[in-house]
């Protein structure tokens, strides 16, 4: 930390604590709906959520990692995650691509408004974490286009 840093490190500690529940639930849920796809047709879309949930660890960890140069402890421990979570966490029956895609869709949209709020609350107080987030955001961001576009593709698929 230097001088320079004007956030109030309990609250921005808090924060990222929450951006890092909702990234592992995100995490979870992602590589639950992985699974949930079989259709040899919608592989690429299991790929794609994999890829996801892989993006979604990473991001938890440089998260974990800011909390700690903060001086704070990143809280993994599963039974706060949900409580802490801007996801909700949502299954859905074998191959039902539509609820899959529409869900994690809406999680996303969550974690991308989310982080669009923490960048403007933290503004300039903490350059690093303002520019960390909007890395996660800027990654997000990717996701949400990935995934309407794969929507917009099952609306016009779907009789």
């Amino acid at each position: 930390m230097t001088p320079s840093n004007r956030a109030e490190l309990t609250s921005v500690a808090r924060l990222l604590n929450a951006l890092l529940a909702s990234l592992i639930v995100s995490s979870l849920q992602y590589e639950q709906h992985a699974l949930l796809v079989r259709a040899p047709s919608h592989r690429a879309v299991a790929t794609y959520l994999y890829d996801c949930s892989d993006a979604d660890r990473r991001g938890a960890r440089l998260l974990a990692a800011r909390v700690r140069q903060l001086g704070f402890a990143a809280d993994h421990d599963p039974r706060h995650l949900v409580a802490r979570s801007y996801v909700t966490f949502q299954t859905f029956s074998d191959d039902d691509l539509a609820g899959i895609v529409t869900q994690e869709l809406i999680a996303v949209r969550i974690l991308v408004q989310t982080m669009q709020e923490a960048v403007r609350w933290i503004a300039d107080t903490d350059p690093t974490t303002r520019r960390l987030l909007e890395r996660l955001l800027e990654d997000k961001e990717a996701q949400a286009d990935e995934l309407s576009a794969q929507a917009a593709a099952d609306r016009r698929n779907t009789p």
